[in-house]
């Protein structure tokens, strides 16, 4: 192509493309919330959906259907409550942050002890993932890039589910401040189980043999690559049994990193999430970025 007819195509690009965005009111959109929607058993989950620039659904134009159609990374989210409450909307502050970074989040219901188990929490877990595995893409969403992502009750859950290899290929796992990962050696350091564990796992040694993720990661493989948050309440403890199960995924191939957190506690590890500069954010923001590219 010569310049002049270059020059010319470059000129009718431009016009059209800012035709487009008068047409959309600016260069993107807002997110949008898909609220309670029913993915099986009485149970329901949010698509926290982000914004997007001109596409050919918005603007009309067939020109600008590359703009912006990639489908985007999912991350699904297990919030916390002792196993014994807690709520899908209890998300803080990462609908705007992931949106803005580009993430679909969807936040979802499982539940809770003692109407179910571990074992039918896990399971609603499960579900909820492969109805996100076939439903997203209808969102905006890409099945093949999914990550779990969890805090304390929730995060013990998401490992859990992967341990068990219950949720299918995932891209990773975010266990954010949890110390469920092995049962039996919490209670040898705690010397009791104690609210709200004893709830949920009750006293029966084998129900916590059963609900730890180690049980399936000593004897497993291919586990996903996972990111580890733990915090500073409960000091050594929590350090110990995090650092112990990344080190067991590492002696059976996975991918892990831990975040040393020791500055926070176990709620403001979830309730900064989304700050500038904060470190935690920082981490899992690069987890992210490398997982789901």
């Amino acid at each position: 192509m010569s310049a002049r007819p270059y020059r010319l195509f470059t000129l009718c690009l431009l016009t059209l493309l800012t035709a487009a965005v008068a047409m959309t009111g600016g260069p993107a959109r807002a997110g949008a919330l898909h609220d309670g929607l029913s993915y099986g058993g009485g149970l329901a989950l949010d698509i926290h959906q982000p914004g997007e620039g001109v596409t050919r659904a918005s603007a009309g134009l067939n020109l600008f259907a590359f703009v912006g159609s990639r489908p985007k990374p999912v991350v699904i989210y297990a919030h916390g409550g002792g196993w014994v409450k807690g709520s899908r909307k209890k998300v803080y502050s990462l609908p705007e942050w992931l949106n803005s970074k580009g993430y679909l989040l969807v936040s979802i219901d499982y539940r809770k002890v003692p109407a179910t188990t571990i074992d039918g929490q896990a399971n609603d877990l499960a579900r909820a993932v492969a109805w996100v595995r076939t439903n997203i893409r209808n969102y905006g969403g890409d099945p093949s890039r999914i990550v779990l992502m969890g805090h304390s009750a929730g995060a013990h859950l998401v490992a859990l589910a992967a341990a068990r290899g219950m949720v299918g290929n995932v891209r990773g796992v975010i266990p954010n401040d949890v110390q469920a990962y092995d049962m039996v050696a919490y209670a040898g350091m705690r010397g009791s189980l104690g609210y709200p564990y004893i709830n949920a796992f009750g006293s029966n040694p084998d129900d916590w043999v059963r609900w730890s993720p180690v049980t399936y990661a000593r004897r497993g493989s291919g586990f996903p690559p996972h990111l580890f948050l733990h915090s500073g309440s409960n000091g050594e403890r929590r350090r110990a049994l995090t650092n112990g199960y990344a080190n067991l995924l590492r002696a059976r191939g996975a991918r892990v990193a831990v975040f040393d957190g020791r500055r926070y506690t176990h709620g403001s590890i979830a309730r900064k999430l989304g700050q500038p500069g904060d470190p935690a954010t920082l981490a899992i923001e690069r987890f992210l970025e490398q997982v789901t590219r």
